[in-house]
């Protein structure tokens, strides 16, 4: 396990050298949905997201809170990678699934001061943000990126009224190729310990 990173964070495709490493910006991205589809319980569809700590523009670290584990499939693990890119945008490792002609939607956020990625891990550890269930429809990627998004403002780590931003950006449906839906933002729950 990696510096304070217990069992909710996945670091099999983390390089322990990131934590270290200065960040120049903190995106929130939501992933397109190729085919607008909902689930199989008919719920509509949704789009996935994700936090990418900048580290230079061919060099980010990859916040995924991930549904799909425990008995019922509804804890939630954050899979952490390092993602490298070519000069087209392009992921450069073929086993990655994050490329930037994924992210349909996404929202940029400049830092206030010198932070590393481990200054971001300490912050999710401080407030148990690894410690997330999902909802019984396995929806709430969207409200823990927002609460990171709420925890970081906090700290003034970002710009007062950025939480607010990623709120208003969760709360739709960016369809594919293009437009957007409102959606109801279901929220999952963070445990108090494990």
């Amino acid at each position: 396990m990696t510096s304070h990173m217990d069992r909710n964070w996945d670091t099999d495709r983390f390089d322990n050298e990131d934590l270290e490493r200065r960040l120049n910006h903190i995106h929130f991205c939501a992933y397109r949905n190729e085919h607008n589809e909902g689930d199989e319980d008919g719920n509509p569809p949704t789009n996935h997201w994700v936090t990418s700590l900048e580290i230079s523009e061919d060099h980010a670290v990859i916040l995924d809170m991930a549904p799909g584990y425990g008995s019922d499939g509804q804890r939630g693990k954050i899979e952490v990678w390092t993602q490298r890119y070519d000069h087209n945008g392009q992921a450069t490792h073929a086993d990655q699934t994050v490329q930037t002609n994924e992210t349909i939607h996404s929202l940029s956020f400049e830092l206030n001061g010198r932070l590393t990625v481990q200054n971001i891990v300490d912050l999710i550890t401080r407030n148990g943000r690894q410690r997330y269930n999902f909802t019984p429809e396995w929806e709430g990627c969207r409200y823990w990126v927002y609460t990171l998004s709420s925890d970081l403002e906090a700290q003034r780590i970002i710009q007062p009224g950025s939480a607010a931003a990623v709120w208003s950006a969760v709360s739709y449906y960016y369809v594919n190729p293009s437009g957007y839906e409102v959606r109801v933002l279901r929220q999952g729950t963070f445990r108090a310990s494990e």
